[in-house]
């Protein structure tokens, strides 16, 4: 499913019209990345939660030189999903 088609289901079990859903969509998906870029986590009870993670810099392998080099640290979203989201 892509961005249009989760509007297009978001207007039908909603019954909103196609732009109403659209901005809703869109502003859930500006909160959670407004939120994020803060680092703080979003906890939606029974979907999941989004956690901005510290990744420390660590040597690698440079796959055209052979030879080795640092990956630099940086912050990666990581999404635990909730109970309703665990397929059996």
């Amino acid at each position: 499913m892509n961005k249009s088609e989760l509007i297009k289901e978001v207007a039908l079990k909603g019954q909103l019209s196609f732009s109403e859903a659209t901005n809703a969509v869109n502003a859930i998906m500006e909160t959670i990345a407004e939120t994020m870029h803060k680092g703080e986590s979003v906890t939606l009870v029974g979907f999941g939660t989004f956690v901005v993670q510290e990744r420390k810099a660590r040597n690698g392998h440079n796959p055209v030189t052979g030879g080795s080099m640092v990956i630099s640290a940086k912050r990666q979203v990581k999404f635990r999903p909730g109970s309703k989201m665990k397929l059996e």
